[in-house]
């Protein structure tokens, strides 16, 4: 028996189509795949989970039957079929009652029946799903971002993911679970492109959205990403910048206990501090003891030098907002 899934579990978008004919074969089609015939049920699925899996979560389909019934479902990446409840079944008008009417009314009124044949692909058009065909396409062109890095085209990548982030969060709303997922893909190639500093803000944006959402699992997995970054980071003035980034989000997702919170925060002080120790001017050394075989003879004693005072050792100014946890003072 199907799993049963809440609406709510499962985005809006991508719907997959499954239509069974007479014969037992399915015709699968939907975004981020070709349409095409299958010879069993289980072999459409198969085709859908393996998007699913790309996405990295469960997707909706229609299953359509031979006889005009439609099962509203879920495939996951594993493959297993699950049902939505309160969407279906549906019974749908057959096939060859509504091919006899079509037929008909082309027999009495040829041009009355091309108009209504007309209007009603314009309804389907300009119904919801020309707003998911709209941003299937913007999915479609993610293998192009792809094609872009592998060929070495980075400059070609970046600019087409950005338009595509765009895209996204006009369609769907900055914040959509589908949007959220492209503007990370951007923030994984603006730092191959290399801009790190930015591929880090656009990390901690993403990370800090899900949690406002209520998505703790997401939000963490996306601050790790973030964090990851920056410590890859060689750079003293770009580690710092992306540092402020990173504290600023771990403040809201501090991690277990805060953990994460304080190793950023340390790890945040101890740039600082490499950072102001190759700034400060060189303390010069006192000069060695005068011997019998110093220039000025035996017996004589150079100028004293005053010893310059010992620079106190700079303790890091962190500024972020709305500290979460109190993190032990670095020495």
């Amino acid at each position: 028996m199907p799993t049963t899934r809440e609406p709510a579990d499962i985005p809006a978008w991508p719907v997959y189509d499954l239509t069974v004919h007479d014969d037992g074969r399915v015709l699968s089609s939907g975004p981020l795949i070709s349409t095409s015939g299958h010879s069993t049920r289980a072999a459409a699925v198969h085709t859908v989970a393996d998007v699913a899996a790309r996405l990295g979560r469960p997707v909706r389909a229609r299953a359509t039957e031979p006889d005009g019934t439609v099962w509203h479902l879920t495939i996951s990446p594993d493959g297993e079929v699950g049902e939505i409840p309160g969407d279906g079944p549906r019974a749908a008008v057959p096939r060859k009652r509504h091919a006899k009417r079509a037929a008909k009314a082309a027999a009495t009124d040829p041009a009355a029946a091309a108009s209504e044949s007309s209007g009603a692909g314009s309804r389907a058009r300009m119904g919801p799903g020309a707003r998911t065909d709209s941003l299937s396409q913007v999915v479609e062109s993610l293998s192009q971002v792809t094609d872009h890095l592998e060929a070495g085209r980075v400059d070609q990548a970046t600019s087409l993911v950005a338009q595509l982030d765009e895209q996204a969060a006009s369609a769907l709303g900055v914040s959509h679970p589908d949007a959220l997922r492209i503007r990370e893909v951007r923030a994984r190639v603006t730092a191959l492109a290399g801009d790190p500093v930015g591929g880090v803000r656009l990390y901690r944006d993403v990370a800090e959205r899900w949690y406002y959402q209520g998505d703790g699992e997401q939000a963490e997995a996306v601050a790790g990403r973030a964090e990851a970054l920056w410590r890859q980071i060689t750079d003293p003035e770009q580690a710092l910048s992306a540092g402020d980034a990173v504290i600023r989000m771990r403040n809201q997702i501090p991690g277990s206990a805060g953990d994460a919170l304080t190793a950023a925060v340390a790890h945040q002080a101890r740039l600082m501090e490499a950072h102001t120790a190759r700034s400060a001017p060189n303390t010069p050394h006192a000069p060695h003891a005068p011997s019998a075989h110093d220039a000025n003879g035996p017996g004589t004693r150079e100028p004293s030098v005053a010893k310059s005072p010992a620079l106190p050792r700079p303790r890091p100014v962190l500024t972020w907002e709305r500290p979460a946890v109190q993190a032990r003072p670095m020495g």
